[in-house]
C-alpha cells in the first residue's frame, strides 16, 4: 500500500509481528506518559475453579492511570447463574478500588451479558449495531467508591 512520500505501509510477517507489536506499544506508552504521567499499568487474571481444580471461568482486569478495564469475563455453561460471575466482578472492583481506580469499564455484545452487567450496577454509555450482523456491542462504565 502506498503512503505519502516515500513511506511504505506493509503487513508484518508472522515472525516480525511480535517484535513490531512491542515497538508500537512502547512508542504509544512513551507518548502517553509525556501527556498524562505514569500509566501504573497492571494486568490481573482471576480464575474460578471447582474443588478438583477445573476452570469454571475467569476475568482479566487491566488497570492504568486511575481507571480499570474488564478485558474479558468468561464462565463455562455450568457456572452461569451460580453467582460466580458476580463474585469475579466484585473481586475485580475491589482490586481496582484498592489500586486507586475511580472507574471501571467494559464492553459486551448483545448475545453475551448486557443484562448481567446492568444488574452489577454498570451504566451503558454507548452502543454500535450491526457488528456482528444482527447484533450490537454495548459499552458500560461504573464509578467506583474509594476503598476503605
Amino acid at each position: 500500500m502506498k503512503a505519502p512520500g516515500k513511506t511504505r505501509i506493509a503487513v508484518e510477517g508472522r515472525s516480525r509481528s511480535p517484535v513490531v507489536s512491542r515497538e508500537l506499544w512502547s512508542g504509544l506508552v512513551r507518548f502517553n506518559r509525556t501527556q498524562a504521567g505514569p500509566l501504573r499499568y497492571s494486568r490481573i487474571v482471576l480464575s474460578a475453579r471447582n474443588a478438583k481444580g477445573k476452570l469454571l471461568g475467569g476475568l482479566i482486569l487491566q488497570s492504568y492511570w486511575r481507571e480499570s478495564y474488564i478485558e474479558l469475563l468468561w464462565l463455562s455453561a455450568r457456572a452461569r447463574g451460580t453467582g460466580i460471575g458476580s463474585g469475579l466482578i466484585e473481586e475485580a472492583e475491589r482490586r481496582a478500588r484498592t489500586r486507586g481506580s475511580r472507574l471501571i469499564h467494559l464492553n459486551t455484545f448483545s448475545f453475551q451479558a448486557p443484562g448481567f452487567y446492568e444488574k452489577q450496577g454498570y451504566r451503558r454509555f454507548g452502543a454500535m449495531s450491526g457488528s456482528p450482523k444482527g447484533h450490537s456491542r454495548h459499552f458500560y462504565v461504573k464509578r467506583l467508591r474509594r476503598a476503605g
